[in-house]
């Protein structure tokens, strides 16, 4: 684990997310979608910390990303209830380790 500003990730290449849907607006702001080498990502952001984790290549089990590895894992805030979070913040947080889409689908 290497720590930059607070983010701590594995020592891995740039993750390309093509799809990410927003699940929850908040508490906890959460998104899931596809890599482009084809593992479910799950986003989490609650309690003022955001971690990211990743499914095996290939698996479609639905809960994959949930149960799989941290790939990212970033603390914002102190606050008790932090758990509503941005697309944009999200975006900007982890831009030096995630390329997500443009935009994410509610």
């Amino acid at each position: 684990m290497s720590c930059e500003e607070g983010i701590e990730m594995t020592e891995k290449p740039m993750i390309n997310v093509t799809k990410i849907t927003k699940t929850c607006s908040a508490c906890p702001a959460q998104w899931e979608g596809w890599t482009d080498d084809n593992r479910q990502i799950y986003v989490r952001y609650r309690w003022g910390h955001l971690t990211v984790e990743l499914g095996e290549i290939g698996d479609k089990a639905e809960m994959a990303a949930v149960d799989g590895e941290e790939v990212l894992s970033y603390h914002k805030d102190n606050h008790p209830y932090g758990g509503y979070m941005e697309y944009d913040e999200l975006k900007q947080i982890t831009k030096d380790v995630i390329s997500f889409p443009e935009e994410d689908h509610d």
